[in-house]
Formats: C-alpha cells, structure tokens, sequence
C-alpha cells in the first residue's frame, strides 16, 4: 500500500488513535516531572509509593482500565487525569490526521502536545515553563516556515514573518489586556506565563488564531469557572473564584478550537473585515 492510500485509509487513523494514546501517556509524566527538575525519560515509571511500573500495567488506557483505577502495588487512587490526558489526546490527534497532511500533522501535533503540557503545569502548579512557551514559539516559527515551504512553493520568508507577526501580536494584545486589567482589579488578572503563551499560539497558526484564542478562551473559562469552582469546594476547602482557575489551559483550548472546528469560519469573518477597511 502506497503511503497516501495508507494515510487517508482507516487503519491509519487506528495506528494515529494508539500514537495518541502513547503520547497523552508521556505528557502526563511531562506534567508530573518538569515542575520538579526530574528527566522526563529516567528514571522509569514509579507508582507514588517508590515501586516501580510494569510495563505491561504502563500500557496507555489499558493499564489504567487492568488496574481499575488504582495502583496494584499500594491500592492508592489513581488520578483520573491520566486515563482522561490518554484518551484526550488520541482523539486530538484523530480529528487532526483527518484534515491534515502528513507535514501539517506533524507541526500541529508538536504544537498540539506543547498546549497539552502547558496547561497541565498551568493547571497543577498555577505556572507554565518557558521550555513549553519561548521553547514553542521557537518551534512555532520553524513550523511555520516547514509548512511554507511545502505547501506555499518555497515562501520561507512569508511563512517566517507569518509567524512572528503572529507571536508579537498575540502577545502584545493579551499583555495590554493584563495591564488593564490589573489597573482595574488592582491586581494580577493575567500571568506573564499567559502572555507567552499567546506568543506560542500566534507563532504556529498566525494572528487570527491568536485573537480567537483569547477570546474564545474567556468565554470557555467564563463557562468553566462555576462547575470547577463546585468541584474544587466539594474535593477541598473553600476557596474563591479567582483564586484557583488558570487561564493558559482555556487559551490553549481556544487554539484548538480555532484549528479543528472553527478555522475557514473565523478566516473568512476576518478577510470580510479586512475587505471592509480597504
């Protein structure tokens, strides 16, 4: 079977759904081990209680399933984050293979993991590690200009300004957003680590993107924040709206959003009004 009948037949999309699996597994040890300075390749997997995994209780969705949500060694709960962080991912990358080509399956799945790995940092740690934000703006621009140079006929160029005007701009409108904010509330409303963030996302799908991020992104938090701040009183003590909920994770869903679902949409809202100025 020739590569492309491969790529747009249905065991492809099995084998994409499995890499996805695999993948969502890695992230979660990238969750749990960037934050702490650990290497997110040695040691291997430990179970909280110090025992190593075996391999075949490690195997993503499967293993969490065999186990019944609990460690086989010491009985503890096993977070749901990660059979959830698995099976999340497999069908991002699904839905991604189907509207892509091989080479925009690659950048936006690299960008797709960093968004991943952001937010659960951001979501544990109310933090977000420059490896994943400068790091992906970086990368941003590299993908920007890979995928102008196989599909745009050799527009580097283009695709590198692309990308920097992308991350400038989607920077700097969060950044100036935080600053008012902040005026307003007298105090921080937005994280620098958010404003790099948005530096990320513009670089990998462009200026568009990044101003349907923010503000797709304060729509989805404004619709999460009172079923999180339930379950967050019910698990622990009381604590007040503002002062538990991340934005990175929403912004990032934005992104996400922006690019599986609503992408010739907003393009097209945005060249009207590119029309309508002149």
């Amino acid at each position: 079977m020739m590569f492309w009948e491969f790529w747009n037949h249905w065991t492809c999309g099995v084998v994409i759904f499995l890499l996805g699996a695999s993948l969502g597994s890695f992230f979660n040890v990238c969750i749990a081990r960037i934050p702490k300075n650990i290497s997110v390749i040695f040691p291997r997997s430990r179970c909280d209680c110090g025992r190593p995994i075996p391999f075949w209780l490690n195997i993503p969705i499967l293993g969490w399933l065999l186990l019944g949500g609990k460690a086989r060694c010491c009985g503890r709960r096993l977070e749901f984050r990660y059979i959830f962080l698995e099976i999340f991912t497999a069908i991002l990358m699904v839905l991604l293979w189907r509207q892509s080509d091989p080479w925009e399956f690659l950048v936006y799945g690299i960008f797709f993991g960093l968004l991943i790995v952001a937010s659960g940092i951001d979501f544990a740690t109310m933090t977000m590690p420059d490896r994943c934000t400068v790091g992906g703006a970086a990368l941003g621009v590299a993908g920007s200009v890979l995928l102008a140079h196989f599909s745009q006929g050799n527009y580097i160029f283009m695709g590198a300004m692309a990308a920097l005007r992308g991350m400038l701009l989607g920077s700097s409108v969060l950044l100036w957003i935080a600053i008012f904010a902040e005026l307003a509330l007298k105090k921080e409303a937005v994280g620098f680590g958010d404003v790099k963030l948005m530096g990320c996302i513009g670089a990998f799908i462009g200026t568009k993107c990044a101003i349907f991020s923010i503000f797709g992104g304060t729509c989805l938090g404004m619709v999460a924040i009172f079923p999180l701040w339930w379950f967050y009183n019910r698990r622990k003590n009381k604590v007040k709206l503002d002062s538990f909920l991340p934005f990175g994770p929403f912004l990032a869903l934005g992104a996400i959003c922006y690019l599986l679902f609503f992408r010739a949409a907003v393009d097209e809202y945005f060249s009207q009004i590119e029309i309508l100025l002149g």
